[in-house]
């Protein structure tokens, strides 16, 4: 509805128990892909345990990427896949990586990860994190510049372009790194070519419990389990793929009897029997964490955003 979403990061995933072609959560992310949305998701964390992608990393159409250590050098010569990162199945494996070791990000005060790993904290604003999560976020902005240099590419071709374009880390496991570490010089340098994924496509019509891989959020002692939604509804998910297809899931802002918009997210909305207020209260969003102090002219000083940072020299004309 006229907000132009190019890219999509899912900085997440679970161990879905059914294949991609039934998977509901693989089925949404396709659907994004299909719409003209650039879907980048983090391949997963588990290295080689499990010998797959999680979800819905594993669907062939997305931009799965993998976490790769460039051991504090500039030369990609000594780079390795990080031992955590997923190395796929030999069939479905990342599509490339990017850094994912020790990068900076917003701190969430208060978050499990901020409490757990106190040493990753930077300052009251920042914290330093490792992960496909942080690899995956690296390569969606670089999908963004890209989309900003070249407004009409698609989703295929984009993917194409970024894996053509990879840079082969020579000491790295073959598998877990795809095409190898991403590289913006060569994408700016090279040409759009025409592409179109020809993979069989998510119907969506599988289990919304298996796509859960056995993870289940858990709010005051509540699960999420079954076929129910983010609300407690229940979730047919042939109804719920036929009616995306339609276009017809989403209706003034609600979605699947449930509004998403306004007074979708009051405390009525979240019961306590499903998911109490406590967390979407008015102290979670309030003016307090968007503050001045938050957002200061300190953090988005002209050193950060300089003319240097944004030379018209690095920005090439357009192939």
């Amino acid at each position: 509805d006229g907000l132009n979403i190019r890219v999509l990061n899912l900085s997440f995933g679970t161990y879905s128990e059914q294949p991609y072609v039934l998977d509901p959560l693989a089925f949404a992310a396709e659907v994004a892909w299909h719409s003209g949305i650039f879907v980048v998701v983090a391949a997963g964390n588990d290295g080689g345990t499990t010998g797959r992608l999680m979800n819905p990393a594993m669907d062939p159409f997305v931009m799965a990427v993998g976490g790769a250590d460039a051991n504090g050098t500039v030369s990609v010569k000594d780079d390795v896949l990080l031992p955590f990162s997923a190395r796929g199945d030999g069939v479905r494996n990342p599509d490339l990586v990017a850094p994912g070791k020790s990068l900076q990000g917003l701190r969430v005060p208060g978050s499990w990860i901020d409490v757990t790993f106190p040493s990753g904290r930077i300052n009251r604003h920042f914290f330093r994190g490792s992960g496909t999560s942080q690899a995956a976020a690296l390569v969606s902005g670089a999908a963004a510049l890209v989309i900003q240099q070249r407004p009409r590419i698609s989703p295929d071709e984009l993917k194409a372009l970024l894996t053509s374009s990879a840079v082969d880390l020579p000491v790295a496991d073959a598998r877990g790194q795809g095409a190898g570490m991403i590289s913006l010089r060569n994408v700016f340098k090279a040409h759009t070519q025409p592409s179109v994924q020809t993979w069989q496509r998510s119907n969506g019509t599988g289990s919304l419990e298996l796509a859960r891989g056995g993870n289940h959020l858990v709010l005051d002692g509540v699960a999420l389990e079954g076929e129910r939604d983010i609300f407690g509804r229940p979730f047919d998910s042939a109804t719920m793929a036929a009616a995306t297809l339609a276009a017809n899931t989403w209706k003034r802002g609600v979605w699947n009897g449930s509004a998403w918009t306004g007074k979708g997210w009051h405390a009525n909305e979240w019961s306590a029997n499903e998911w109490s207020g406590v967390s979407w209260s008015g102290n979670e969003w309030s003016s307090y964490n968007w503050s001045a102090n938050e957002w200061s002219a300190n953090e988005w000083s002209a050193n950060e955003w300089s003319s240097l940072d944004w030379l018209a020299a690095d920005w090439p004309p357009l192939p």
